[in-house]
């Protein structure tokens, strides 16, 4: 057999090297750390769940202190529970979006949204690389991270006050009701490109299996449609209202009447159902957790897997579970609003400070990267345990 010549084949791989590295290799698309809290719900699953937490616990919740806060300014309502990826922490008010360190609350930069006859704070979602915000005037925007410049803006239809904004693996969707436009709207997180839309439908929260659900407000029903491509997977005539997925990402758990139901994301088939239970839940690997909007507010957990009732307990709502703990938010005309930490398993409340115990709000807690931050729509208040990584890195401040 003939040889190759040495030198003209050290001269052909040279040259295929060169080739190789000129084409630029396909960009990864950006996605928080599983650890983060990186939208409305911890993720697009809205299970209100950061199963990596491990900071704030059982064994150190007695010890929060508050280290910082921040109000809003200039009139500003509606503070939203802020979103956090890594170190950095996005705050929303009806006058603006800011950028803050998140163990010191130092702003990193700000940017106003424009003066309306009836503000609205947006809703914000974020890779870590990019910050998207769903303005209520009816525009997408996306902002650098680091510098808070404009990437791309783009019009949607809707501006509704409650609608949806959902990130999942480089898409993103927007959209709701405003009672006169309902739709919802999907674009290519990194360009704004838009990618697929559909009308007459309004979307719900949960991405689970890669769909996510689409009401139908005016003929009755649901469905639930591919994330990427709006295409239709199943469809029912059932009026389920899509709540959370659970922490697998192969079930919806939705709302039917005063029901509670959990679903098969590849099929709607019913896997259990629970009568008289409603609300936004917070879903772990073993349990739903439900706010009952009752008097008193209670706190019901079910079995994930057999929709049977734990226990319950008149300890408020918005509950969100981290760090083997589930938190949850309760107001009374007397005391205003108070926080409390639960056990998961049995309903029992764990003693906490008495400043962490007043620090309740009408939006979800969020508990993150060793912190708690929590809102009452006017002051963020931002809370560690001492001694900590977290907290050495942040000097104490208000």
């Amino acid at each position: 057999m003939r040889q190759t010549p040495r030198r003209f084949g050290t001269a052909m791989a040279a040259l295929a090297a060169t080739l190789l590295a000129a084409v630029p290799a396909a960009a990864a698309t950006p996605r928080p750390a599983a650890s983060d809290w990186a939208q409305d719900g911890h993720d697009a699953g809205h299970d209100a769940y950061n199963p990596d937490e491990y900071r704030i616990t059982a064994g150190t919740v007695n010890r929060l202190v508050q280290r910082w806060s921040i109000a809003t300014t200039g009139g500003a309502v509606q503070q939203q529970a802020p979103i956090v990826a890594g170190t950095q922490l996005f705050l929303t008010d009806s006058a603006g979006i800011g950028a803050y360190n998140a163990t010191t609350g130092v702003a990193d930069w700000q940017f106003p949204l424009p003066k309306t006859d009836n503000p609205q704070a947006p809703a914000l979602a974020t890779d870590g690389a990019a910050l998207i915000a769903y303005l209520r005037t009816g525009e997408l925007v996306s902002l650098d991270t680091a510098t808070g410049s404009v990437r791309w803006r783009t019009p949607v239809p809707s501006r509704a006050p409650a609608g949806k904004l959902l990130l999942d693996r480089g898409v993103v969707v927007a959209g709701g009701n405003d009672g006169e436009n309902l739709g919802a709207w999907a674009f290519e997180a990194a360009t704004g490109k838009p990618l697929w839309h559909r009308l007459g439908l309004d979307p719900q929260w949960p991405v689970a299996d890669g769909k996510m659900l689409l009401s139908r407000p005016y003929r009755g029903g649901l469905q639930a449609v591919d994330f990427a491509t709006g295409r239709v997977a199943w469809e029912t005539d059932r009026d389920w209202f899509g709540y959370a997925a659970d922490p697998t990402g192969r079930f919806f758990l939705v709302g039917q009447d005063n029901d509670l139901l959990k679903v098969r994301a590849d099929s709607g088939r019913v896997v259990w159902q629970a009568a008289g239970l409603s609300g936004a839940p917070a879903v772990d690997n073993d349990r739903v957790y439900l706010g009952v909007e009752d008097q008193p507010e209670m706190v019901v957990a079910v079995d994930l897997y057999t929709g049977e009732e734990r226990w319950r307990l008149a300890a408020g709502l918005l509950p969100i579970v981290a760090g083997g703990l589930l938190w949850t938010s309760h107001s009374s005309p007397d005391q205003g609003w108070q926080l409390e930490a639960l056990d998961p398993v049995t309903g029992v409340p764990f003693d906490l400070p008495a400043a962490v115990h007043n620090a309740g709000g009408p939006d979800r807690t969020v508990v993150t990267h060793g912190w708690l931050y929590t809102t009452d729509g006017a002051t963020l208040r931002a809370f560690t345990v001492p001694g900590s990584p977290e907290a050495l890195r942040a000097p104490s401040r208000s």
